[in-house]
């Protein structure tokens, strides 16, 4: 908790515009909080997040290696957390996955979801548990992902990698309760991390 009684997540950098089509929403997300709260990276000329023609494959897949590993040169010393915002568009949303290799982390994540003071912190989040999928990054897992990002970035010693994806519903109201749920997403993975 800071002075003045609010929390402050330390030791977390926020990534946001690996795909430029969503640094718009992270940055939204990233208005709620305090200067210096967290730390941010904000990604100016990001990949397109758009699915590649065949052709593209082998290019995209490169570009998006190296743009990962870039990231590993901005994490200092105290950054116990890499979360990687991004957003994707549900009709059903606002709901959320986070992927993570952390046994620790997932977790200490399934376990602040389920507790009833979260789910009354998250006043405008009532069903906060039922709108959050937590996904392994390890295949010994039985729901797990696999994904391009190099395991470097998201199975490192030094800190905890963790990808959220956001599912924003075109409806504007319910967008706002999606920015409100990544907001308490972020608190939540900067507590446990």
């Amino acid at each position: 908790m800071s002075a003045d009684g609010g929390s402050v997540v330390a030791g977390v950098l926020v990534v946001i515009g690996i795909h430029r089509e969503e640094l718009a929403f992270g940055r939204e997300v990233l208005d709620g909080f305090d200067p210096g709260e967290i730390d941010v990276l904000e990604v100016p000329d990001g990949l397109s997040g758009r699915r590649p023609l065949p052709d593209e494959c082998f290019r995209n897949r490169v570009a998006h290696r190296a743009l990962y590993l870039q990231l590993l040169s901005q994490l200092g010393p105290a950054h116990r957390l890499l979360l990687d915002l991004h957003a994707g568009y549900d009709d059903t949303g606002p709901s959320a996955d986070l992927l993570c290799a952390s046994p620790r982390l997932r977790a200490c994540l399934m376990h602040a979801l389920e507790s009833p003071a979260t789910l009354a912190a998250g006043e405008a989040l009532p069903s906060l548990r039922e709108q959050v999928r937590i996904v392994a990054l390890d295949a010994g897992q039985p729901l797990h992902a696999r994904t391009v990002i190099p395991e470097a970035v998201w199975n490192n010693p030094r800190f905890a990698y963790l990808g959220v994806e956001v599912y924003l519903p075109d409806d504007a109201a319910r967008r706002a309760s999606a920015v409100l749920l990544a907001r308490r997403i972020i608190h939540l993975a900067g507590c446990c991390a």
